[in-house]
């Protein structure tokens, strides 16, 4: 609405007030009075309107708008119009608040809001049933301070977003759950918990059947190697017909025997059953051990060079630490040409310390990279086979690191070599 036409009508009234009063105080010889009276007249008149504003702003209703003429009618209307328009968009608001509560309520992952403090701001039935959040008793607390399970509390005050948690259900101890953070906003903070005892249990059903299923294979594999190493040393059994098959059910036996004790040991990793054994270890001295167990496993084997650019050293389990480092090297020495080069290298990178296998191999495609750390996994089955692989080396250095607070990033294009880096935190440096 233009404003221009109320205005020019208020001028005219003041110019026709004035004119009258100056006509009267003309005819009357009082023409200074006359002005001041309808001066205090016109100032009255917008008092007046102004209180009436003043008491109407309580309750800015279009149809009880006290004047619909002139300057103060302008001003009601667009102040109605402006509320009005923010009476829909608060309504709008509304809606969509209430839509998005509704949406959240019914997701099966609990989602807590905190703010930049950690205290809670809202939650949805998901966080209640999930971790005991009670709405009139808990909005405003820490939420931190709500909860008895240590993991817990350190993983909210990390305030890392890029950790997972993976804990019992605060009070049932036989359910588990899997939290993560996420920010938003101004500093805000996102809790998300996922309740994952069903794949627990999965993982904890594999992991026993697997773990029995190798323990029992150990006996009758040990008997078989046995009686096969019995026959290989007789001398009735000399009969060059003989030979070969009894070297390939020697390899044979042997390749299973590595399988075994590599399910074994992964089973073990992945349920935490390690004895706990931390102590300082040299990394130098382990790479340069492990470079030289190496250089034997190919009569043509690559060359293998070891960069040592840091004199940190790691704590750790040192047989957790070499296993995965020898699993990182027989690896690239297997993809290698014997013309190539296999470099372990240690070296600082700002807080991290960083382990890295690199290698001018075959590589990698892309596609098998997200899956690589997968137990029996293979890029080529067949070649792995022939090498003796057994498909479970990376998931065990994938545990292994897990085990340290550590990550693996794995770098690889085909026919352009591979680099395996494992990124240690500063919790694990030592010096």
């Amino acid at each position: 609405m233009n404003p221009r036409p109320g205005w020019l009508g208020e001028l005219w009234r003041i110019v026709l007030l004035l004119a009258g009063a100056s006509f009267v105080g003309w005819v009357t010889g009082e023409i200074a009075l006359w002005l001041l009276l309808a001066l205090a007249a016109y100032t009255l008149r917008n008092l007046f309107n102004l209180h009436r504003l003043s008491r109407w702003l309580g309750d800015p209703a279009k149809e009880s708008i006290p004047i619909h003429f002139g300057i103060w009618g302008d001003i009601y209307s667009q102040i109605a119009r402006v509320n009005a328009h923010q009476a829909e968009r608060e309504s709008r608001l509304n809606r969509l608040v209430d839509e998005y509560q509704a949406s959240t309520a019914a997701l099966p992952d609990g989602a807590v809001a905190m703010d930049a403090r950690g205290r809670i701001r809202w939650f949805n039935d998901a966080a209640s049933r999930l971790l005991g959040l009670v709405t009139a008793k808990d909005i405003g607390q820490p939420l931190q301070n709500l909860f008895r399970n240590p993991e817990i509390t350190a993983f909210l005050q990390a305030r890392s977003f890029e950790q997972l948690l993976e804990t019992n259900v605060p009070g049932d101890g036989s359910r588990r759950l899997e939290m993560r953070l996420a920010p938003y906003g101004d500093g805000q903070i996102l809790l998300l918990a996922r309740d994952v005892t069903e794949r627990f249990q999965q993982d904890r059903i594999r992991r026993d059947f697997v773990a029995n299923v190798s323990h029992e294979l150990r006996t009758p594999l040990t008997v078989i190697s046995g009686f096969i190493e019995n026959l290989q040393a007789d001398e009735r059994c000399s009969d060059k017909r003989l030979e070969r098959p009894l070297e390939l059910m020697a390899q044979q036996a042997a390749r299973m025997r590595h399988i075994i004790e590599d399910l074994l040991l992964l089973a073990r990793l992945e349920a935490g059953q390690t004895t706990e054994v931390l102590d300082d270890v040299d990394v130098a001295a382990m790479l340069h051990g492990v470079a030289d167990e190496c250089r034997a496993l190919r009569a043509d084997s690559p060359e293998i060079r070891c960069e040592i650019a840091s004199r940190r050293r790691l704590r750790g389990d040192p047989k957790q630490l070499r296993s995965a480092v020898v699993n990182l090297v027989v690896n690239a020495v297997h993809h290698t040409p014997a013309d190539g080069h296999v470099t372990l290298m240690w070296r600082d990178e700002r807080q991290e310390s960083v382990l890295e296998v690199r290698d001018d191999g075959e590589g990698i495609a892309p596609e098998h990279i997200p899956r690589i750390t997968e137990r029996f996994y293979r890029v080529d089955s067949g070649r792995s086979r022939e090498r003796g692989g057994t498909g479970l080396g990376l998931a065990i250095v994938k545990h292994v690191l897990r085990y340290h607070a550590a990550k693996l990033e794995i770098q690889s294009q085909p026919d352009a070599g591979s680099r395996f880096i494992c990124r240690f935190p500063p919790s694990r440096l030592i010096g």
